[in-house]
């Protein structure tokens, strides 16, 4: 059984901007990169010029973290469950959308 036509088409692919990205762009190494944008102890020894380098990049480029990524490095998903016998009533709809706004 074939799948049922697409509606519209899919979004274009923009080009995944990493930190091996910005690294290249800036002749920097990706692990310079990272604890300047993690704001980490070690980037404490990076000069301030740099940092302020690797983080225009990182707007310019529109870089954004891998979301995935970060919850392993963290080990923190900030994800949540949910049991609810309806969510369909009142109080069901507004606690779940409490939820998502928090």
């Amino acid at each position: 059984m074939t799948p049922p036509p697409r509606k519209r088409p899919a979004p274009r692919g923009e080009v995944r901007v990493t930190l091996k990205t910005i690294a290249r762009h800036l002749g920097l190494t990706p692990g310079t990169v990272s604890a300047a944008l993690n704001n980490s102890a070690a980037a404490r020894s990076i000069p301030e010029h740099t940092k302020n380098r690797i983080i225009e990049a990182a707007k310019t480029l529109n870089y954004r973290p891998n979301f995935f990524a970060r919850t392993l490095r963290l080990k923190r998903t900030y994800t949540i469950g949910v049991i609810a016998e309806e969510i369909g009533d009142a109080y069901g709809s507004m606690v779940i959308s409490g939820i998502e706004e928090y």
